[in-house]
């Protein structure tokens, strides 16, 4: 029972400088599942599980020639849109070592729209299963937010 997640919220930069039919985004917040995972996973198993197969080789071997994390041997839609805005690839949020100013991926491979309690709740969990639900990523974001988003009085 897996359901699909896959949301992008890119944002539109508040200067005047872009074209006004040309949109000029700075940055990309992704939420979903292991289309758009870009290394949560194996930040959440690895203190669990010796080895995490997305870590390690083929994955990854097409386009960045080592893992990186993401459950393809190249690249997401994810990377072909942040390509496309001229932006960098999103870091996942979980690894703590990026920059987070043009971004932040929060999905997780095998996320679901239902909290891990429920699961858990009804026996339909499984040792291999983490806690990376929709409401777990939003939380993530709302603890992100405060770092990028200054409040000014006027």
């Amino acid at each position: 029972m897996k359901l699909l997640l896959f949301c992008l919220f890119l944002v539109r930069s508040c200067h005047g400088n872009s074209k006004p039919d040309s949109p000029h985004f700075t940055s990309i917040f992704s939420f979903g599942d292991s289309f758009a995972d870009t290394g949560n996973l194996v930040v959440l198993a690895t203190p669990v599980l010796k080895d995490i197969w997305i870590d390690m080789p083929p994955y990854g071997e097409t386009f960045f020639r080592h893992p990186t994390g993401r459950c393809s041997d190249g690249r997401l839609v994810l990377d072909f849109l942040a390509q496309n805005f001229s932006l960098p690839l999103v870091p996942p949020y979980l690894e703590h070592n990026s920059s987070f100013e043009q971004g932040a991926n929060f999905a997780v491979a095998g996320a679901t729209a239902l909290d891990f309690a429920f699961f858990v709740n009804n026996n339909l969990s499984s040792p291999f299963m983490f806690n990376g639900s929709l409401s777990v990523q939003l939380g993530w974001f709302a603890d992100l937010k405060p770092s990028l988003c200054k409040s000014y009085e006027g």
